[in-house]
């Protein structure tokens, strides 16, 4: 099977799954959001945000490492599991006992705590999360399964148990244990077709692994500062419904960024076995960079157009203060699709230092522009500086990305957002060109609104020279 064949299926497969999980994801952050109230709601997206940091100890870059080696491979993947899932276990009781104190010593009140507390579960969920094998052995259906199974169980628990805002601590604990819940499920279809992963203690080996995986390990925590940190420091020096609204506006930001990943963990395999061979890299990431740069303008340009019918809509008129926020986000997120065509590449390349440095410079930013802004615009200054953040990444990784393949694609970059305002104008014109006494729902806005768009924005992707007609037709038809 070709490359750009397996590629595709590869897509397709984590597309339908991303759609199902948004869609489910959607109903239950919804229901939540609604029913516990832009105060109770802020205690989740605080919480969210808190555990964040202690997940990201518990894997330590592992992840990641896993995938390049195991791409390259496949004779060592079982040996790789074992280790991986022994040393994030014994992270995860670690991480866990003390996370448990820290939230004991926190100044906050006893509800908050409670919800950072049952939040502890997750720990253990993440560390037996083994996507990394069926990534790089690209297996993709497994990973979808995965994620629209957690989706469909938080939804389902959700609606069943979420009431009001005294069951936060239930809301906080659904999501906890649904993520222990389906990696489980993974693990024992990995058991059935593998055996069951064994303990292995060997300390040569593990040193070996942690030593590569570290500069990983800290990229992708200072990657966490750009994630989380305006959540956090809203949740210490802005009062509780301002974090509710910033939440909120985060989730939509985190699930337009769906499309992007879907892409990123499709290629990355290709990517990392490209790796030595410079010609090959380079036609890989032409690829790779045309479609995340095509799909991200096109979320970028929706979210930016219609985030008052996002907010309406999903989270109700509590969250309508959230709207200049949430367009701030949105803005960033096209930058985020950037990041993502330049940075992640690096990283099954042997360049996660110059990454980590990257990375770590653009945290130190996000934190010193929070603390100026935040007492200043509060949630508007906290996107603010995600989005300036966000473009120093930019700077740093173009310079590190043209040093290893020499090309950036800065002209697709022009070309998919020029694309996008077309997309965006056509909406814009046929809004003006409505008479008034049309009912502007929010549910009928995104409708009609993101149907145009997609429409516009698909016809003339191709006569911008973005999309292969003919290419597509061969791979859609070459995997029917």
């Amino acid at each position: 099977m070709s490359a750009g064949r397996l590629i595709f299926l590869n897509i397709r497969a984590l597309a339908i799954a991303k759609v199902l999980t948004m869609a489910f994801g959607l109903v239950a952050t919804a229901w939540t959001a609604r029913h516990l109230g832009p105060e109770h709601y802020g205690f989740i997206g605080f919480g969210t945000a808190f555990i964040a940091y202690a997940a990201l100890f518990v894997n330590l870059g592992l992840s990641t490492y896993a995938v390049r080696e195991i791409a390259r491979d496949r004779s060592q993947a079982k040996r790789i599991v074992d280790h991986v899932l022994t040393i994030r276990v014994l992270l995860a009781v670690l991480v866990g006992g003390l996370y448990a104190l820290i939230v004991h010593a926190l100044d906050k009140p006893t509800l908050v705590k409670a919800v950072l507390w049952v939040q502890i579960v997750q720990l253990f969920g993440q560390a037996l999360i083994i996507d990394f094998y069926y990534q790089g052995t690209e297996r993709m259906g497994v990973i979808a399964g995965r994620e629209a199974g957690n989706a469909v169980v938080t939804m389902i628990a959700t609606l069943a148990l979420v009431r009001g805002p005294e069951d936060v601590v239930i809301a906080a604990g659904i999501t906890a244990l649904s993520v222990l819940f389906n990696a489980l499920l993974v693990v024992v279809r990995y058991t059935r077709e593998f055996g069951a992963p064994r303990p292995r203690f060997d300390f040569g080996a593990w040193r070996v692994m942690l030593s590569a995986a570290a500069p990983m390990a800290v990229s992708v925590f200072a990657w966490a500062i750009f994630s989380h940190l305006d959540t956090v420091m809203l949740g210490f020096m802005a009062d509780k419904t301002q974090v509710g609204w910033y939440s909120a506006s985060f989730k939509v930001l985190m699930l337009a960024s769906t499309a992007g990943h879907i892409v990123m963990n499709s290629f990355l395999p290709q990517l990392a076995s490209a790796y030595g061979d410079h010609e090959r890299m380079r036609v890989r990431m032409h690829d790779y960079a045309t479609t995340m740069l095509v799909v991200g303008a096109l979320a970028s340009a929706t979210g930016l157009t219609l985030a008052p019918e996002i907010l309406m809509l999903f989270f109700g008129e509590a969250y309508a203060p959230a709207v200049n926020a949430l367009r701030l986000l949105m803005a960033a997120l096209g930058v985020i699709y950037l990041n993502m065509v330049l940075g992640n590449p690096l990283l099954v390349w042997h360049r996660q230092t110059g990454y980590m440095a990257v990375i770590l410079t653009g945290g130190a930013v996000n934190a010193a522009l929070n603390l100026w802004a935040i007492p200043r615009w509060g949630m508007e200054g906290s996107a603010a500086a995600t989005l300036a953040s966000e473009l120093v990444c930019t700077a740093g990784m173009a310079w590190l990305h043209r040093r290893a393949v020499g090309q950036l694609y800065l002209g697709i970059a022009a070309r998919a957002a020029a694309c996008a305002l077309l997309a965006v104008a056509s909406w814009v014109l046929i809004g003006h060109l409505l008479p008034q006494a049309v009912p502007r729902h929010p549910l009928a806005v995104l409708a009609v609104g993101g149907t145009c768009m997609a429409m516009v924005y698909a016809a003339v992707v191709p006569l911008a020279g973005l999309v292969a007609v003919s290419r597509l037709r061969r791979l859609v038809g070459a995997s029917a």
